[in-house]
Order: C-alpha cells, then sequence, then structure tokens
C-alpha cells in the first residue's frame, strides 16, 4: 500500500529529538540528557503521530454517545481506535508514568510534551499527568490505594482531567456554584455548570473544584475533589450533557458536565482547596508553554523546507534576503520561548515537593510559569501564522497539515488562564508575596554567571531599569492596567539572560547568535544592520534537508 504523506507534509520522518539543535543545546545547558526514550519518540512522533493526528482531525472526531442500544444512559465518548492507540502508544513511552514518585520528577513528562506539542492529544495526558500528581501528593490513604495505581498501570492505564471552568465565571474560580455535601464519610457533588470540561468520556476520573454551602465566598471558599468517572457497578457518576464544537484541538473532547450527587473524594481541606486546585494548573500552563513551542518548532521546520524548495522571481524562497530576516527573526523569538518553557519546567520540577504555604523557590516558578505560558503562546500564534503565509495559498488549505498547527497553536494562549490572567499573577507575586526580591535575586545569580562582561552590564543596567519602571507602575494608583507589560518586560529580560547562557556553553551552537539578536531587538529595540543578517542566516541550516545548505 502506498503511503504519500510526506507529499503533503515535507517534515514527515525528520528526527524531532536529535536534529532539533536547539533543543539538543537546551539539553545540554539544563543537564537533561539522563532523561532516556525521547529520541524513539521523537522519531515516532515524525514518522507516525503527525499524520494520525492529522487524519483524525479532520475526518474523525471523538463522538458522544448517549445512550446504550438497551436505552441506558452511558455518556460514552466513541474515538476512532487509532486515536486509543496513539494514547496508549505515548503512554507506553512513560509520558505519564515517568511521574510516579513522591515527590514527582516531570521533567521526561515536560520534555515530551514538546516532541509531542500537539495541544489535542497531548492535553488528555496534560491532564492525565496532573490528577495523578495530585493524588500522589496530597491524596489521603484510602484515595492512594484505590485510585493511584491505576493511573501508572503499563496495559490500559487511567485517564484524568480537571473539570473546574464554570459558565459563569471562566477563570474566576471563585465564581464556582458547583455544591459540596458530606453525608458521614462520604462527599457528593451537585452542580450543572461545568462548562468547558475536556477530556469528558476519556477520563476515568477527574480534579473538581467545589464549594460547600457555609463556604466563604470567593476562591478562598472552593475545596478540591476526585470524582470517578463511574461507580463501583459500572453507573455513571455525572452526565456529559454534550461536547463542543472547537476551532481546533479536536483530539480532546471538550464538553459540559453536570453532577447529581456524585460521589466524590476530598483532597486536603476547605482551608488549601483553592491552593492545590492551582497547584495542579502549573503543571498545564508549564505544558500549554511547551506544547506552543513544540507546534511553533514543527510549523517553521516545514515552512523552511519548503521555502528551500520553492522558486520565486528567479530564485529560492530561502535566498530572498526578506525571507532570510524573516526566518531568522521567527527562530529567534522561538529560541527564547524554548528556553523560558524550560526555564520554567526546570524550576517547577525542582519545587514539585513543596506544600503550601509555598517558599521563595516556588514563588520563582510560579512567576516564571506564568511568564513562559505567555509569550511562548504569543509566539507560537506569531510562528505558526507566518509559516503559514511562506506556504502561500496553500498554506491556508485545510488540505495540508499547516493550518491545523496554527488553529492548535491559538489555543495555548486561553487554556488554564488567558494572558490576562498569567498577568495578573506574576502582579500578585511581584507585590504581596515578595516577587520583586525574588526576581532581582534570580538576575542577580544569572547576571553573575555571564563571562562576557559588556553583555553582563549592559542587562544589568536594563534589569535595573526595568524594575524601576515596573515599580513606578504598580504605584500608579492602577497597577492592573501595567500588568501585562510588566510580564512581558521581565520575560524578555529572563529570555536574554538564559539565552545568553545557553550560547556561552556552545559559542558555536546558535544560541549564540540569537542571545544577541533577540537582546538588540526586544531590550535594546535595535534592528540588525542586513550584513550580520544574512551571515546568521546559516545557522538555520540544521534544518535542512540539502547536505550543500
Amino acid at each position: 500500500m502506498q503511503n504519500r504523506f510526506s507529499d503533503i507534509f515535507l517534515s514527515k520522518g525528520v528526527d524531532y529529538y536529535n536534529a532539533d539543535k536547539p533543543l539538543q543545546e537546551i539539553i545540554n545547558h539544563f543537564s537533561f540528557q539522563r532523561y532516556k526514550g525521547l529520541s524513539d519518540l521523537g522519531r515516532y512522533v515524525s514518522s507516525e503521530l503527525i499524520e494520525s493526528l492529522d487524519f483524525i482531525d479532520h475526518y474523525a472526531k471523538p463522538v458522544l454517545m448517549t445512550w446504550s442500544l438497551m436505552g441506558e444512559r452511558i455518556d460514552y465518548v466513541r474515538i476512532s481506535p487509532d486515536h486509543a492507540r496513539i494514547l496508549g502508544m505515548l503512554q507506553k513511552h512513560g509520558v505519564v508514568k515517568s511521574i510516579e514518585g513522591n515527590p514527582a520528577d516531570l521533567m521526561n513528562h515536560f520534555l515530551s510534551g514538546y516532541l509531542i506539542s500537539d495541544s489535542g492529544i497531548f492535553c488528555t495526558l496534560t491532564l492525565t499527568a496532573q490528577t495523578a500528581y495530585t493524588i500522589q501528593k496530597y491524596g489521603n490513604k484510602d484515595l492512594k490505594e484505590k485510585y493511584l495505581k491505576k493511573f501508572f498501570e503499563t496495559d490500559n492505564p487511567w485517564y484524568g482531567a480537571t473539570f473546574y471552568t464554570e459558565v459563569q465565571g471562566g477563570s474566576d474560580l471563585g465564581a464556582n456554584r458547583t455544591i459540596a455535601m458530606q453525608e458521614g464519610e462520604k462527599f457528593l457533588l451537585t452542580g450543572e455548570d461545568k462548562y468547558f470540561a475536556s477530556d469528558s468520556g476519556i477520563a476515568d476520573g477527574a480534579l473538581v473544584t467545589a464549594r460547600f454551602k457555609d463556604s466563604p465566598s470567593g476562591a478562598k471558599g472552593i475545596s478540591l475533589f476526585f470524582v470517578p468517572s463511574h461507580l463501583e457497578d459500572g453507573t455513571p457518576n455525572y452526565i456529559i450533557r454534550r461536547l463542543k464544537d472547537k476551532l481546533g484541538t479536536t483530539a480532546v473532547p471538550t464538553g459540559e458536565v453536570e453532577f447529581d450527587r456524585s460521589v466524590a473524594y476530598q483532597i486536603g481541606n476547605e482551608k488549601n482547596g483553592i491552593y492545590l486546585a492551582m497547584e495542579a494548573l502549573v503543571i498545564s500552563r508549564i505544558d500549554d508553554a511547551i506544547a506552543a513551542v513544540g507546534i511553533a518548532r514543527k510549523a517553521l521546520w516545514e515552512a523552511y523546507l519548503y521555502a528551500e524548495k520553492r522558486t520565486a522571481f528567479g530564485r529560492r524562497l530561502v535566498d530572498h534576503p526578506l525571507m532570510q530576516k524573516d526566518l531568522l527573526e521567527l527562530e529567534t523569538s522561538l529560541e527564547a520561548s524554548l528556553v523560558l518553557s524550560m526555564l520554567a519546567a526546570d524550576a517547577f520540577n525542582k519545587v514539585s515537593g513543596v506544600e503550601p504555604p509555598y517558599n521563595s523557590e516556588y514563588q520563582l516558578s510560579r512567576i516564571l510559569g506564568d511568564i513562559a505560558k505567555t509569550i511562548s503562546a504569543e509566539v507560537s500564534a506569531q510562528v505558526t501564522r507566518y509559516s503559514m503565509e511562506i506556504l502561500g495559498g496553500i498554506g491556508f488549505l485545510e488540505e495540508f497539515p499547516m493550518a491545523k498547527f496554527h488553529r492548535d497553536s491559538v489555543v495555548t494562549s486561553i487554556w488554564e488562564g488567558t494572558s490576562n490572567i498569567q498577568s495578573l499573577e506574576v502582579m500578585e507575586v511581584l507585590m504581596k508575596r515578595n516577587g520583586t526580591e525574588i526576581m532581582k535575586n534570580y538576575f542577580q545569580d544569572r547576571i553573575g554567571k555571564i563571562k562576557d562582561r559588556i553583555f553582563g552590564e549592559s542587562l544589568e543596567t536594563k534589569m535595573t531599569e526595568a524594575f524601576t519602571t515596573v515599580s513606578k507602575w504598580f504605584t500608579s494608583g492602577n497597577p492592573e492596567f501595567y500588568a501585562k507589560e510588566a510580564l512581558f518586560l521581565i520575560g524578555n529580560l529572563v529570555a536574554a539572560c538564559e539565552m545568553e547562557l545557553v550560547g556561552q556553553d556552545n559559542p558555536s551552537g546558535a544560541f549564540a547568535i540569537t542571545s544577541r539578536i533577540f537582546f538588540g531587538k526586544t531590550v535594546l529595540r535595535d534592528l540588525p544592520d542586513s550584513a550580520s543578517m544574512t551571515r546568521d542566516f546559516r545557522i538555520l541550516g540544521w534544518m535542512s534537508r540539502n547536505k550543500s545548505d
């Protein structure tokens, strides 16, 4: 049987792990070499996964089956056999099982997310990982003994979900109306407002936010529960009302869920419920950032391969100076997002054993996570959109995979908190949780490791100016107005600093060049001269399949 997928997707068969030179520089910089199996996963993604997911996106969407043949309510979400097989394959790569242990080691999961990237299929694994993480860290003995091992089984493991969002509140969890009640030792949930419940019908159990009737109003009154999808006799424990028709992320079914005295298991207590619920979201926020960068990488790689084959006005697209400038600037932004995402992942991984009240290291990881998600999502939308443009009109056609990359990238700025939510959280940590001092100490430590003292001094000057500006904004009487500008100002400095350190590790690598381009364009607001941009364009040659490039 013929397979002509490579005729519509030029990147089929590339080694998304070993051939990705910027990724390898990051692996070496953060000493991630100990995480095994990623090379095999990278090859699997390009040789098989993308093709299958593109087909599922177009022709095999999940379908809600409400009733059985015998008229019983089953709320069964039917996915294609290939979809189920893919999930099983990714589980065998350890995308979830690798987090087993307390404290959890999450880096294999995070690195896998960059390779998989598809924000539909990876969402299912993200939700599963954070469900298992939360039960493993905060579940009581009964909950762990009854359910935890099911998520780490090698064959037919359980899948998880987080049902937080309600129609009237969105990201404002304090507006949740789902009610919890206790009858003896049993907890029951009732509410019909869970409006954006991803993994509905796939999940075997979900983390759910709810409040007791006598709980305080707002976020402090939120408690966290684990709700199995079915009772022990096989009866559905909650109702899936319908599935959403979304712009992208087709592989993850997203539905509306209703609870009617649904059996639940409380995690933590009423005083710390909101903190545990938000900690679980940190994993998916970092996964959003990492998936955004992974999608952008695949789109740009595909666009580069197209540009070196396509000719216009007598020469290849890739030989036109304006195209070279555009591609190099996109690559620079992409590498900055990769650094931020891996920095946030590494920081959170190191504090995965910390519990409330959180220490300064945890607050640092929280800031870095919000920065990474916000900037990476914006860059991903920009890179995927322009990658479509490089392909011209055919980039806009749904019959080719490029359009899916862009559709799937857009949601990474929305899921688990929009860019405004992330900005407000950074503002809150900076203003109320000693975050400004934490970030200043962080910069002093990282800048002190830069060997090029002229660059280090310039970066330190910009850091001082930035915190002076942020201080003025946050004491202006309307700090919220400046929250997003503060996030980007600090985030770009974090990226510039770490990119320089990565480039310092490998003076002949990509980051040695892109770190200076990023600093000049983003921090100094300077436009590089054409001669240097033309010369530096050579660093993109690793994406080529032509030996001469």
